[in-house]
C-alpha cells in the first residue's frame, strides 16, 4: 500500500495561506462554513489539485483524516481552480 506523504513542502501538496484563502478574488470558487487542515506554518493543504482540500464540515473528520495537523474553522474560503480539476 503506497503511503500519502506528510512532506506538506512537496508534491502532491498544494499549500495556500489563510490570508490568501479568505481574501475575495474574482473567479475564485467559495466554500462555506468548513474546518480546514492547518501546516505548522499557517497554510491550509490541497491533495495534488485545488480540486481536493482537506477540508471538510464536521471537524472530527478533518482531525482523523490529517491528524498531525491542527484544524481551524473557516467561515467562507475563495479556492482557485482549474476546470479540468473537476473532471
Amino acid at each position: 500500500m503506497n503511503e500519502i506523504s506528510t512532506d506538506y513542502n512537496s508534491k502532491p501538496w498544494i499549500k495556500m495561506s489563510v490570508e490568501d484563502l479568505t481574501t475575495p478574488k474574482a473567479g475564485k470558487i467559495c466554500f462555506h462554513p468548513a474546518y480546514w487542515a492547518l501546516t505548522d506554518d499557517g497554510c491550509v493543504l490541497f491533495y495534488k489539485s485545488y480540486g481536493s482540500p482537506q477540508c471538510n464540515m464536521n471537524e472530527e473528520i478533518v482531525k482523523r483524516i490529517r491528524p498531525a495537523l491542527k484544524v481551524i474553522f473557516i467561515e467562507i474560503a475563495f479556492v482557485p481552480h482549474t476546470c479540468s480539476d473537476y473532471n
